[in-house]
């Protein structure tokens, strides 16, 4: 009797696989930086790139959502066939089809930074809150939160959004100019600056979008406060599929591994 043929990937050794937006082809000038979940010298490990057809952040925002559906868990599902460990991507709005993604799929699914967001609220000191900067958050809903895992009329969530400021609305939201490193920078850092102001109660701060993690650390410098993002949360499960054996001193003995 023959032995069942099993399904091989075309390649291995990226265990990260990364769903993408579809880029509109217009004339502006939109790289995807170092920090970008976009830009593969971001990560410490292989990644893997999957373009959506048709996906992009309008669509996922909009009356047309569902219908996205599909192809998004089809992307997936190929991403998983070609040996991806985890899924993740480019859009912290994704998280509207991380359950139809994780049913689809049989490895762990991180399609959002607001993943993130139960935990860091769950180790929050009592009395403190977590800060979320997002692409959008009028865009960022109640029923967004509720699927990711966070309470939607909590104090201990307080969210800013990004869609006023005219550099990172123009690259990122409404694709209607060049993109200007140290324009968003400032606006990033000012608007996380702004949101501790209003809430001196924050104790953390989540960037959603995928493009914000090029400015963590520049937020960090102005709040001096912890600062997470995607790049946080898919390094921390990467790391978790390839443990690799401690060596160090203790007294007595060395090892060596």
């Amino acid at each position: 009797m023959m032995p069942a043929m099993k399904p091989k990937p075309p390649y291995e050794g990226a265990p990260v696989g990364i769903l993408m937006f579809e880029r509109s082809r217009d004339a502006f000038y939109r790289p995807l930086v170092p920090g970008s979940v976009g830009n593969a010298s971001t990560w410490t490990v292989p990644a893997r790139y999957m373009t959506m057809p048709g996906v992009n952040f309008s669509r996922i925002i909009g009356p047309e959502a569902v219908q996205a559906e599909a192809v998004i868990v089809q992307a997936a599902t190929e991403l998983v066939r070609e040996g991806a460990q985890l899924i993740t991507s480019n859009c912290g709005f994704m998280i509207r089809y991380q359950d139809a993604v994780r049913a689809a799929v049989d490895v762990p699914v991180l399609l959002s930074s607001l993943v993130l967001g139960p935990f860091l609220e769950r180790v929050l000191p009592q009395g403190k809150a977590l800060g979320i900067v997002t692409a959008s958050a009028s865009s960022l809903t109640p029923d967004l939160l509720e699927i990711a895992g966070l309470p939607s009329n909590s104090e201990r969530v307080a969210i800013a959004g990004l869609e006023g400021c005219p550099v990172f609305a123009g690259a990122w939201l409404t694709m209607s100019r060049d993109f200007d490193y140290d324009a968003v920078e400032k606006e990033t850092v000012d608007t996380a600056v702004n949101l501790v102001k209003k809430r001196p109660d924050i104790g953390m701060l989540l960037l959603e979008c995928s493009e914000l993690p090029p400015f963590a650390a520049a937020v960090q410098r102005a709040t001096h406060l912890p600062v997470y993002d995607f790049t946080s949360m898919i390094e921390f499960f990467a790391q978790g599929l390839f443990r690799r054996p401690f060596s160090g001193f203790n007294r007595g003995s060395v090892r060596n591994s």
